[in-house]
């Protein structure tokens, strides 16, 4: 019998959207144009991980890999423990927002139980069954396992919870379960590269913290032998031989008539996706039509609150029922808008009678898709986002690379000026901070030194690095000098949380260091500075502290 062909993998971008399922925020990820697939992912992981099976899938499918509940950028549930029964009623519910009565249906671990329990309880909704690593744990090793997975991760001023992480995860690999480090639990595994524990693990646990302590205690307690007998069609399931899951192929039931259990070698990540998109590209119902396109953008609204994806960037909103005039929040060099928004809830009181405030990832930072943009191009974008959630006349906070951001928007809006204005949202002033006003040999000097490239170490050491890099940029001006003349003269801000979001910002940011090398490029004394937009009769304001360093050269400005 000759080997199956290799499936190709799909090019193109993978698109992000959200929606809303009794009332909470599902984001996911969408790539084809054939019948709906959906893809469920593992603990603690999100959507991201699923894009190589997606590409798998897009030449013949639309592939729709949603964030679960409490991971990557979807809302948490209610409640403490999340049962797979609960999570595969909200897969329903997610189907039923995008307007699909039946999808094919893949998932790993904890996304597999998910999948088999759409399929029981929702029958008719599922027209394919490929699972990856079903968990059938016994009481006993419930018993022995579970308290090991139910580890916290807190914030530590220190920046220990880091190195941590890291060690938790790169144990992961060594030893199952990873906190029983002797001979007995070694697994026999090649150790992978640090990109892979960085991204797919360190990365994760960052966005999701502790939701994993609500979705755990739902796995083990998960009566997946019973679920599995019941079920009203055939399924693929398999794994391969370095899985913690595959001796679980062993427990299996009596699966429905044409099932196929496939265990796999050692290493081979690979052909258990060929299998998984094979046998479900096999079963899609012939005729299906795609789904339909998702909508431009969309609010997550909750008392006045909201999130939205719109022209690739992600936005938070604050105080959406307000009808007084309009803000938006631009962070600085690998920022984010969830920084940006904690600043402003700390320094703004809560019985601000403004407007809405839209804080917005930039390209190639925060949750918006990449890559960085210069700031032109950048400005141009975010004007359609703006544009796209409904257009405003916006109060502009900004800070370092928003700010240039900020100028280029105002300047483009000027120029586009008219009876029938080309830019349907635009600035009606700026309010600007982190401005390095210094000579262009001053500003070259400070791209050599002011980010140090992010680049995963095997020991998790670039965490440290960057944990204090970051908290030196609250403590000196500029942070890579420290002696006492460079003292801040403002309150830092130290704690635990906020430099933890501060680090994750850093960490999400495409080009840690291209973005401060736009940045600093940028002349607010130059042509395409503060006083062309004056020059275009936009009221902007310099913001620093007094003898702060951000204070030099404010004053020639002004």
């Amino acid at each position: 019998m000759s080997e199956p062909s290799t499936l190709p993998a799909a090019a193109g971008p993978i698109t992000r959207h959200g929606c809303r399922v009794n009332g909470r925020w599902l984001h996911y990820r969408r790539l084809g144009a054939g019948p709906p697939v959906l893809l469920l992912h593992q603990t603690p992981q999100s959507s991201q991980t699923l894009e190589p099976l997606m590409r798998l899938l897009a030449p013949h499918a639309t592939a729709l890999a949603v964030d679960t509940p409490g991971f990557g950028l979807s809302d948490p549930l209610p409640g403490d423990d999340w049962s797979m029964a609960e999570l595969a009623d909200t897969m329903a519910g997610f189907l039923d927002a995008l307007g699909i009565d039946q999808a094919a249906v893949c998932g790993q671990h904890t996304g597999a139980s998910i999948g088999a329990e759409l399929a029981l309880r929702h029958p008719g909704r599922v027209s394919a069954l490929a699972l990856d690593g079903l968990p059938l744990f016994t009481p006993e090793e419930a018993a022995s396992i579970l308290p090991h997975q139910l580890y916290r991760f807190q914030p530590q001023p220190e920046g220990t919870h880091l190195m941590w992480a890291w060690s938790r995860f790169r144990d992961g690999w060594l030893f199952f379960p990873w906190s029983q480090r002797d001979r007995a639990h070694r697994r026999a595994l090649d150790l992978p590269g640090p990109a892979l524990i960085h991204r797919m693990q360190v990365m994760e646990l960052l966005r999701s913290r502790e939701s994993h302590l609500r979705v755990y205690p739902g796995v083990f307690a998960w009566p997946g032998a019973q679920v599995l007998a019941a079920l009203p069609l055939p399924l693929w399931t398999g794994t391969t031989a370095d899985d913690q899951l595959f001796p679980h192929l062993q427990r299996l039931p009596a699966l429905p008539a044409g099932s196929r259990v496939e265990p796999l070698p050692l290493g081979a990540r690979a052909q258990v996706l060929q299998a998984q998109a094979r046998w479900t590209l096999e079963r899609l119902p012939a005729g299906s039509a795609p789904p339909a396109p998702p909508p431009l953008a969309h609010w997550r609204g909750c008392g006045g609150h909201g999130r939205a994806v719109a022209q690739g960037l992600s936005v938070r909103g604050l105080g959406l029922d307000r009808t007084g005039p309009a803000r938006v929040l631009l962070h600085g060099a690998g920022g984010s808008a969830r920084c940006e928004m904690g600043r402003w809830q700390d320094a703004v009181s809560p019985a601000d009678p403004g407007g809405p405030v839209f804080a917005v990832d930039l390209p190639g930072h925060g949750d918006s898709d990449g890559p960085v943009l210069e700031p032109a191009a950048a400005a141009r974008q975010l004007a359609a986002t703006l544009a796209a959630l409904g257009g405003h006349e916006f109060e502009v906070h900004a800070r370092g690379y928003g700010a240039a951001v900020a100028v280029e928007w105002a300047l483009q809006a000027a120029a586009a000026a008219g009876p029938t204005p080309a830019l349907p949202c635009r600035p009606r002033a700026l309010h600007l901070s982190e401005l390095v006003v210094r000579s262009a040999a001053e500003r070259a000097g400070w791209q050599a030194r002011y980010a140090t490239p992010i680049e995963p170490a095997w020991d998790g050491t670039h965490l440290v690095r960057l944990w204090h890099e970051v908290r030196d940029r609250e403590l000196f001006h500029p942070w890579f000098e420290r002696g006492r003349a460079h003292i801040r003269p403002v309150e830092p801000r130290l704690d635990a949380e906020s430099l933890t979001q501060a680090v994750f910002a850093a960490l999400c940011c495409e080009d840690w260091v291209l973005a401060h090398t736009l940045w600093l490029e940028w002349d607010p004394a130059g042509p395409r500075g503060v006083a062309a937009v004056r020059a275009a009769g936009l009221p902007v304001h310099l913001h620093a502290a007094p003898d702060d360093g951000w204070a030099q050269g404010l004053e020639q400005l002004r």
